[in-house]
């Protein structure tokens, strides 16, 4: 991800959310990289999933509890290297 836009998603978070917060994260994932995805939520039960109409992609919907808008920012961080995910 580019670093302007995290300082500005970071920043965002800091002034809109109150800490810790259960924060929705959202990603329309390739049905072959759903695994990486989940892997990043391990045992996570605030996860929903739904596939598309062609069954090529997967929404996938998760509900956590963070503590702080860097932990947030890891999280897109590390989806970002995946390959074909689209983070909402």
């Amino acid at each position: 991800m580019d670093t302007s836009k995290l300082d500005k998603m970071r920043e965002l978070l800091r002034t809109e959310e109150h800490w810790p917060s259960l924060y929705t994260f959202k990603f329309i994932v390739p049905t072959a990289k759903l695994s990486e995805i989940l892997g990043l939520f391990p045992g996570e039960e605030k996860l929903t999933t739904k596939p598309s109409a062609k069954g090529n992609y997967i929404s996938v919907t998760v509900k956590k509890v963070m503590n702080k808008p860097d932990d947030v920012i890891k999280v897109y961080e590390s989806v970002s290297v995946i390959d074909g995910v689209i983070s909402l």
